[in-house]
């Protein structure tokens, strides 16, 4: 049998063959680097890089090209499917992760945040409404007056979206806005100083980690109040961050000019406060722009102003594979396929349909 990596190589477009062949083969052990890791990344890696999203295979950087116009940020789904809105043009392409195809091709912006509940997600553009999925039906909106959400992380019971407000140039500064998804009402709304780009819920912490560029330091703040509770250096300006193991240990990626470094810091809290301490380090070839960690958290891939995407254990920091996507990607999502989606109603009296057709004839009513 051919490797995985051959198949891929050919970089065919996206047709029913191509993906039975390729979810077939996700299926198989890395075999082609020829080690013995005991360890191996899961899920598929997405990044939107110029006019189209790239799909890869984090095992070899095998990946696939789809023409989506110019996509800011993706969308996961459960169930396997993957959003790309096209700001642009106003359409949304809907990738399914599970054949890679491209399902769905949708008239205006579609942006799902998901939380861990898999049957609805939440839309953020000036208030914040609660939606069913697949059905799209409106169930509550909470008045938030959001002008530029950013960036969207849920508590890990789903009672709390904490939305990040902030213009894309970063003009005005940074917001941070906490919505309670039970109550359906609005609880806070903070100015952040500094350059705040992107943010990290601890949930065992009950704190939030601060990604401030104009800073050499992570601050680590009480929601509510902002109060620090901890702040330590990453000798560079920090690009992203990621909580891992619930909340105890921080993935940080920082620019260090020329090139840049991903850092793994252990927290502990004590009599004292809270304590940190650097675990490991991996030095990156060019600035970080963006960071995502695969379903285990044992892995993390960083997009660097290069093109590149090296994949790094965050155990070790050793460097598992590297994906070569030629241009500095936009955003970039570690995705799980093998997210059970929403559990749908099937009828006696209509022929059984596959997940992707059933996807696709709701989306085109």
């Amino acid at each position: 049998m051919a490797k995985a990596g051959t198949l891929w190589s050919m970089r065919p477009r996206t047709s029913g063959r191509v993906g039975v062949l390729l979810g077939f083969l996700a299926v198989l052990v890395p075999g082609a680097t020829g080690d013995a890791r005991t360890k191996a990344p899961t899920g598929l890696i997405a990044a939107s890089v110029e006019n189209r999203v790239v799909v890869a295979d984090p095992h070899d950087g095998a990946m696939l090209d789809y023409p989506t116009g110019p996509v800011g940020f993706l969308f996961p789904a459960p169930g396997g499917m993957l959003f790309a809105p096209d700001l642009v043009d106003g359409r949304t392409t809907v990738i399914n992760l599970r054949s890679l195809n491209a399902v769905a091709h949708l008239d205006g912006v579609t942006m799902p945040h998901f939380g861990h509940q898999d049957d609805r997600y939440l839309v953020v553009a000036g208030d914040v409404l609660l939606v069913t999925y697949p059905e799209r039906a409106p169930m509550e909106r909470v008045e938030a007056r959001i002008e530029n959400p950013w960036q969207v992380v849920f508590t890990r019971d789903d009672a709390v979206a904490l939305i990040l407000d902030r213009r894309p140039d970063g003009v005005g500064g940074a917001s941070l806005v906490s919505v309670d998804l039970l109550a359906h009402q609005l609880l806070q709304r903070t100015s952040l100083a500094g350059d705040v780009t992107r943010i990290a819920l601890s949930n065992q912490l009950g704190a939030i980690a601060l990604v401030d560029r104009s800073s050499t330091a992570i601050r680590i703040v009480e929601p509510a109040t902002q109060a620090v509770i901890a702040a330590f250096d990453v000798g560079g300006a920090p690009a992203d961050a990621a909580f891992v193991e619930d909340g105890r240990t921080l993935v940080v990626a920082a620019d260090r000019g020329e090139g840049g470094v991903l850092q793994v810091w252990q927290l502990k809290t004590s009599r004292n406060g809270l304590k940190t301490k650097l675990q490991d380090e991996a030095v990156l070839r060019a600035p970080p722009l963006r960071l995502a960690v695969d379903p285990t958290e044992a892995f993390a891939a960083v997009a660097l102003a290069n093109g590149a995407v090296p994949v790094i254990e965050l155990d070790h920091g050793r460097q598992y594979t590297e994906l070569v996507l030629g241009l500095a990607p936009r955003d970039l999502v570690w995705c799980d396929p093998a997210r059970p989606g929403p559990v749908l109603p099937e009828w006696s009296d209509r022929s059984p349909t596959s997940p992707a057709a059933d996807l696709r004839s709701r989306h085109s009513e």
